[in-house]
């Protein structure tokens, strides 16, 4: 993985993590290969109080991660990065 494609999970998770931060609720549903033509299926909707913060800490400890790996590649992320 590039340090660019690095740099813009860590952007897309980033967000993700505010957008579970203020939803109402949350959809989980499993997609299967046979199926993928009709979305998810199995579907069940949580509250965000239910379900919301498992979600945001683990996309905090995903983001941990993806920073580490950018640290090591040598790179520094910022919000005021210029992009290439």
């Amino acid at each position: 993985m590039t340090v660019d494609e690095l740099m813009q999970q860590i952007e897309e998770t980033e967000r993700l993590i505010a957008v579970y931060r203020n939803a109402e609720e949350v959809i989980v549903g499993t997609q299967d290969q046979i199926y993928s033509r009709r979305g998810l299926i199995n579907r069940i909707t949580f509250t965000a109080a239910e379900i919301g913060g498992q979600i945001v800490s683990i996309l905090e400890r995903r983001l941990v991660t993806m920073r580490a790996e950018l640290e090591k590649l040598g790179a520094e992320y910022g919000p005021q990065r210029q992009r290439a």
